[in-house]
């Protein structure tokens, strides 16, 4: 394939009917005769066109072959090419939080019964098919759109289990963050795993008899037979009815998953904050003083909290990614309102943060890959990264060096009571912790072109481009 295209969404590397490249800033897909030929059907139906116009699949167009610019070399391999709008962030399932994961089941089922509706089907049913542009999922694998068959179950049922709805119980129902499962597993959380986690107590809550407890003894039963049940389904009458009851079913059941939140340190940051008012003035000022001097596309908050200093980011450049690993703060960054649509929240450590794997190490990116921030945030931060996940301050500068040329970062001193809280039950083995040694690790890589003390000295924020970078 040469270096003239990349793979975008390399969890296509599974499916025998396309490919999706980007190449010049564009997002193609390569389709099979057969797949082409079910876009092209598609394409008439009016269920299609509602959904397309509503914004809850990608816009779309089939490419004239006159306009392709794809090499030659991959022309070849497909009978015809398809042109999605680009999304302007990639995020995967176990970076999402419980309201992000739902909404984006809600819409999967939703697919499914317009699809099933006009005799059309989803193929699949994988949270890596549903993005978020501006805070709204939308479908982004179109040739997962298929004519049902005659007789056909819902072929995706099983693995929306696995990667929608077990997931969602867990937290619903157990309290169990689902990041960490859907990290571990790149196809979810299988059956006989999510039976062994429910109680005999939980069968009696919504959903777990049907869709976890009685399906782990089918699997079990059937996992390795040699019948044919699709077959059997057939001549028993299986229709599509019968498939729109079941959704219609786990539409009901999600709709009224809940998730109460408990339990978070930083969730009520803007309430528990030690700053006085003119200090927490003085740091938005520096913040907003920052993104209109610089003039960053897109900005990281790593380490967002609920939110208070994307906003300011978010009103002076395209794109913000606001994470933090607070699973409730990015919660309620999510569900607010009030959020920016272009702000995508995101659960994620910065200390172990997402991976490359799946086939290959390429199937899913890390966020870095997915992600070239203009301008970094790293905002009351550094303790935790240094005193909490014990890693040496000289290896953290070095890690923000080589993901931006300009960065917005607060010390907080040993004198500050959360850095003291931090050291309360530890022996202080860090050294490196002083405002000495981070500055004398940002000048190996920027030029600290502007710093204000806050908070009586205690905190101190500071503005640095690296040398050579542009400065606006």
């Amino acid at each position: 394939m040469g270096n003239s295209a990349g793979i975008l969404n390399a969890g296509s590397f599974r499916d025998r009917d396309g490919r999706v490249y980007h190449f010049q800033g564009r997002v193609f897909r390569g389709l099979s005769e057969s797949a082409l030929e079910n876009y092209r059907q598609l394409q008439g139906k009016k269920f299609y066109k509602k959904l397309a116009n509503s914004g809850k699949v990608i816009a779309t167009r089939e490419l004239p072959q006159g306009e392709n610019p794809l090499p030659e070399e991959l022309k070849n391999q497909w009978a015809g090419f398809l042109e999605h709008d680009v999304v302007p962030v990639i995020s995967y399932a176990y970076e999402w939080t419980f309201s992000m994961l739902k909404a984006a089941a809600e819409l999967q089922l939703h697919l499914v019964e317009r699809a099933v509706s006009s005799g059309f089907t989803l193929k699949d049913a994988t949270p890596y098919n549903v993005q978020f542009v501006g805070r709204q999922p939308v479908f982004i694998d179109i040739p997962s759109f298929a004519p049902l068959q005659q007789g056909e179950p819902w072929s995706g049922y099983r693995q929306f289990c696995e990667m929608f709805l077990f997931p969602l119980l867990l937290q619903a129902y157990k309290g169990c963050n689902f990041q960490p499962f859907m990290r571990a597993a790149i196809d979810g959380v299988d059956v006989q795993t999510a039976a062994s986690l429910f109680s005999f107590r939980d069968r009696f809550r919504k959903g777990v008899l049907s869709h976890v407890w009685l399906q782990s003894k089918l699997d079990r039963r059937y996992g390795g037979t040699s019948e044919n049940v699709r077959s059997d389904l057939k001549s028993a009458g299986f229709n599509r009815e019968l498939i729109l009851v079941n959704i219609r079913k786990l539409q009901r059941l999600v709709k009224r998953l809940e998730w109460k939140a408990v339990g978070s340190e930083w969730g009520d940051y803007t309430e528990f904050h030690n700053y006085s008012d003119d200090d927490h003035v003085q740091k938005e000022e520096f913040i907003r003083s920052a993104i209109e001097t610089e003039k960053p596309t897109t900005v990281w908050d790593i380490g967002c909290n609920t939110g208070q200093f994307s906003r300011i980011a978010a009103s002076g450049c395209q794109q913000v990614v606001a994470t933090d690993i607070d699973h409730v703060a990015v919660e309620r960054l999510f569900l607010d309102k009030s959020t920016p649509d272009n702000i995508l929240p995101l659960v994620q450590n910065v200390a172990d943060p997402s991976p490359n794997w799946g086939w290959r190490n390429r199937e899913r990116s890390d966020l870095q890959s997915r992600s070239e921030p203009g301008l970094v945030l790293c905002l009351a931060l550094i303790h935790h990264v240094v005193i909490t996940a014990n890693i040496p301050l000289a290896e953290f500068i070095d890690w923000l060096a080589g993901l931006t040329d300009k960065l917005v970062i607060e010390y907080v001193s040993r004198k500050d009571d959360k850095v003291q809280a931090l050291l309360r039950n530890k022996e202080d083995k860090y050294q490196d912790y002083s405002r000495e040694s981070l500055e004398a690790n940002l000048k190996r890589h920027f030029e600290i072109r502007m710093q204000q003390d806050v908070n009586n000295g205690d905190r101190t924020l500071f503005l640095c481009n690296k040398a050579g970078a542009t400065v606006v």
